[in-house]
């Protein structure tokens, strides 16, 4: 028998926050609920969308930077383009305002899907 995975555990979770718990909490907790359930979903989301929206941001990172260490991070990548932004490198190169929008849209696509949709 196989193990539910955690996005599906997380919106089971919150849907019984929503449809049982929160009916039953006082008002004054609401706000607070709803706060941990959109925690849930986001988690949910991280968890699915995660590992691929980071592999995808590292690939684009290493193809804009012109790098193939593979044992780069994105963290690490990020400080590389941070400093040749500063160096002025990609001044005159659409490229980086392209990656810079990929890179927000992916991340928004799990923290805030709404802020993304047409």
């Amino acid at each position: 028998m196989s193990r539910p995975h955690a996005d599906a555990l997380l919106q089971t979770a919150r849907q019984t926050l929503f449809t049982q718990l929160l009916p039953a909490l006082p008002k004054e907790l609401h706000y607070e609920a709803r706060m941990i359930a959109n925690a849930m979903i986001i988690a949910a989301r991280e968890q699915q969308l995660g590992e691929s929206s980071a592999a995808q941001e590292r690939a684009n990172l290493q193809a804009l930077l012109g790098t193939t260490q593979p044992q780069q991070s994105e963290q690490e990548l990020r400080v590389q383009l941070g400093k040749r932004i500063r160096q002025g490198e990609f001044d005159q190169q659409s490229q980086l305002a392209e990656l810079l929008l990929q890179i927000t849209h992916s991340k928004l696509a799990i923290s805030n899907p709404k802020a993304v949709r047409n």
